[in-house]
């Protein structure tokens, strides 16, 4: 595969330090109505109830995300909680600021084979929940290329990571 598909566009992702304090700075420049906060995972799942990989480690990290509706795309706040993840990361390294783009795949295998075929490592994967229980999900850094990293999501549900 010579290029990936990325014509399916789902949202930008924002690693924030407190997701009720940017709310309040967005507010003074951004009209919105329709937002939706939540943990993830969500409090009642237990780690072996998600499967999350940090640099390819099985870890357990979470966090807080907020899923702001602007037109026909979505901004979401990260707000890193516990545990080690490429969120913590970048907030430690960079500050608040924009992380990365969401696309939707045909296939997260074939994803993960091209941009490993490009050198660009996935730094972190792991379990959708909510919406999108049943597929995965994963973080391709490609801040050297692009300024900013590449979040898949993969279209069916029920792809199992190779």
């Amino acid at each position: 595969m010579s290029k990936l598909d990325l014509n399916s566009y789902l949202h930008v992702g924002v690693v924030v330090k407190n997701i009720e304090d940017t709310l309040d700075r967005m507010r003074l420049i951004e009209d919105f109505t329709e937002y939706n906060i939540t943990d993830f995972p969500p409090k009642e799942m237990k780690p072996e109830d998600v499967q999350l990989y940090y640099h390819g480690e099985k870890k357990w990290f979470t966090a807080r995300f907020c899923f702001i509706r602007m037109g026909t795309s979505e901004i979401e706040l990260i707000e890193p909680v516990d545990g080690e993840s490429v969120w913590k990361d970048f907030l430690r390294e960079k500050g608040e600021g924009v992380h990365h783009l969401k696309y939707e795949v045909g296939s997260l295998n074939e994803a993960m084979e091209f941009f490993k075929s490009k050198g660009i490592a996935c730094t972190q994967y792991g379990s959708a929940v909510g919406k999108n229980l049943g597929k995965t999900w994963a973080y391709f850094d490609t801040t050297k290329e692009l300024g900013y990293v590449i979040e898949v999501l993969n279209r069916q549900v029920g792809e199992q990571i190779r």
